[in-house]
């Protein structure tokens, strides 16, 4: 408890503090007067006063703001002070001040990401073959295990990332590949079949497969065993091999998997080997139902056991680090596609195609900061890159209050040459603190349940 509000804190004071920044640095910029930058709400706790700007930490650490001389239009200002005022500036300077907190956010996850990628690097494996599946591109194109891809399409490869990176760049199209085989090269071609699975909403997506794997075939070896489940009732223990289901040899954790889940839960005879023994026992999966990202109602079998997954030898495992263009193409990449990722979710929550059930406020932030943080600080900081992307985004939604919401009214105002009605923009921002009051009462409602249901 106590490291995840330490996180918690950690996680809300970085993305505060680059949050108000933004506004801040480009208020300045244009020449605009700040009176406070604060991280947090409420009592000032401690500060310092610089010019005309109270630089202070307050009492409540969920949010932040930056007070700008005539930041609000019907305040009264002294003459001398008006070059200095937000409202007196050009509308499109306003524009740029108000999109400079989220912008900021964005930024904060590129530097983030292009740090990991330039100085640090990532972990990947070797780009050897370590599996070929019967009948794929691959097998027929003569792979072998052990086979190393040195290059696909002119583009010399790295690690094993360059290879799907590469294969899903070419759209399904033949790919030209070298490879070397006993310190002989030789070249191929082959064309990655057009496969389809779902994404992280639930989306169908087409991916190319080529059929090889830099990863063996996960065997279906016993990792732990849940308690009420019947594989504990039938006596499997963890580091059991199971190697045969009616009949039916497996030699994959998928294979095993599919067994289980197309049984109709009729009993299952299944063959173990534990050690230098081999055991045959009874198992008859339980029904277990969830729910997906969609809210939709998942029936699946089960007999309660979980993978002890993969070890990688460390003779496998590399450190790419990518040159200052590739880590910034990277960087700015994989920002993109997060934000791309958040603007779709927030689009299927709308229409209801992903349950509202996914939202979390602050309670699950820290709960999952406090996870982050446990498992590292490497983990905690690609946290802080996910959810500074994720402010940003919610920020630019045009919703009264928020960043957006002015920046929409900012809009209409140079497309009409005057500014917003101010009783329009004052019945607007009431709307907008109701809409946002209401998030807040359910996400907190969804961050409840969720403790009482875990």
């Amino acid at each position: 408890m106590t490291t995840s509000i330490f996180a918690f804190v950690v996680v809300l004071g970085v993305l505060i503090f680059f949050h108000e920044l933004g506004h801040f640095l480009v208020a300045r910029l244009f020449g605009v007067g700040v009176e406070k930058f604060s991280l947090g709400f409420g009592p000032r706790l401690l500060g310092r006063t610089v010019g005309i700007t109270d630089y202070r930490l307050s009492a409540i650490p969920l949010g932040g703001y930056v007070k700008m001389v005539g930041d609000e239009p019907d305040a009264e200002i002294d003459p001398e002070m008006i070059p200095y005022s937000f409202t007196h500036k050009h509308v499109f300077k306003k524009i740029l001040i108000v999109a400079a907190g989220p912008f900021f956010n964005l930024l904060l996850a590129v530097i983030i990401y292009f740090g990991f990628f330039y100085f640090i690097g990532t972990e990947d494996i070797r780009p050897v073959v370590k599996h070929v599946v019967a009948e794929s591109p691959a097998a027929r194109a003569g792979f072998r295990n052990g086979d190393e891809i040195v290059a696909i399409d002119g583009k010399t490869v790295a690690a094993w990332g360059d290879i799907e990176r590469l294969i899903a760049d070419g759209g399904g199209t033949p790919a030209h590949i070298t490879a070397r085989r006993g310190g002989e090269l030789f070249d191929v071609t082959l064309t990655p079949q057009t496969k389809v699975a779902k994404d992280i909403l639930g989306d169908d997506t087409p991916y190319y497969d080529a059929g090889f794997s830099g990863l063996p075939p996960l065997k279906a070896i016993v990792g732990e065993v849940a308690e009420g489940y019947p594989a504990k009732k039938a006596g499997l223990k963890k580091g059991d091999l199971i190697i045969g289901i009616n009949g039916t040899p497996v030699d994959s954790w998928n294979t095993m998997k599919t067994i289980i889940s197309q049984s109709k839960g009729e009993a299952l005879s299944v063959r173990v080997r534990r050690g230098a023994e081999t055991l045959t026992v009874e198992i008859i999966p339980v029904l277990f139902s969830e729910e997906n990202v969609r809210g939709e109602k998942v029936d699946s079998y089960r007999i309660g056991i979980s993978t002890p997954g993969i070890t990688i030898p460390d003779a496998d495992r590399i450190i790419v680090k990518r040159g200052l263009w590739g880590a910034l193409q990277e960087s700015v990449g994989q920002t993109y596609q997060i934000s791309r990722l958040t603007i779709l979710s927030i689009g299927k929550l709308i229409k209801g195609t992903v349950s509202t059930k996914t939202l979390g406020g602050p309670i699950m932030i820290a709960e999952m900061a406090g996870q982050q943080a446990e498992a590292g600080l490497t983990n905690l900081i690609f946290f802080i890159a996910v959810l500074s992307i994720n402010l940003a985004v919610l920020n630019f939604l045009p919703i009264p209050v928020l960043d957006g919401g002015h920046l929409m009214f900012f809009f209409i105002e140079a497309i009409i040459r005057r500014p917003v009605n101010m009783r329009m923009r004052e019945i607007a921002q009431q709307a907008g603190i109701f809409i946002l009051i209401l998030l807040m009462i359910f996400v907190f409602y969804n961050d409840i349940t969720r403790l009482f249901a875990s």
